[in-house]
């Protein structure tokens, strides 16, 4: 059984970004429609928002690795990790949640799926996943509200709910 570290099991950081991966990075921060110069290549030691220098590092494990897990987090696309920072980390900083912890990092996947524009179905199920992941390894049960239920299980099942 593969031990999951606390970043998931996403293509290493230590993968140097290719010229035509943070081409393909920068279409997804349009798409997003995030301020594209706040997004740092190759720096940092892992992708992550940095709110003392209002940066995103964004390094190889912004990919995701589908072949050893089926958890929300490592299955996430780059675009999704992208609005994760940005929409989820960026968008909240200076709150008084401790960066990294599990409700800074549920806020994050919960306000970027909610939020951010560009992102696909899957995407933003992935994202509500992946905070629901984060609260239930922190212990804390998370009653799920209609916009949960809508976006990972599709926009029939509140049709058939009532």
């Amino acid at each position: 059984m593969i031990e999951r570290k606390a970043s998931g099991l996403r293509r290493s950081p230590h993968n140097i970004l290719t010229n035509k991966e943070i081409a393909s990075l920068k279409t997804d921060i349009a798409a997003i429609k995030a301020d594209e110069s706040v997004f740092l290549f190759n720096q940092g030691r892992h992708t992550a928002y940095m709110e003392d220098a209002d940066v995103i590092f964004v390094k190889g494990d912004v990919f995701p690795d589908n072949v050893y897990s089926v958890h929300p987090r490592d299955m996430m696309s780059a675009r999704a990790v992208l609005a994760h920072e940005y929409y989820g980390h960026r968008m909240y900083r200076g709150t008084i949640l401790r960066e990294g912890s599990w409700n800074d990092e549920f806020r994050a996947s919960y306000m970027a799926a909610l939020k951010a524009p560009g992102l696909s179905q899957q995407e933003r199920s992935m994202l509500i996943l992946d905070a629901l992941e984060r609260a239930k390894a922190a212990g804390v049960t998370i009653r799920w509200n209609s916009f949960m239920r809508r976006i990972v299980y599709g926009s029939d099942y509140e049709q058939n709910e009532t």
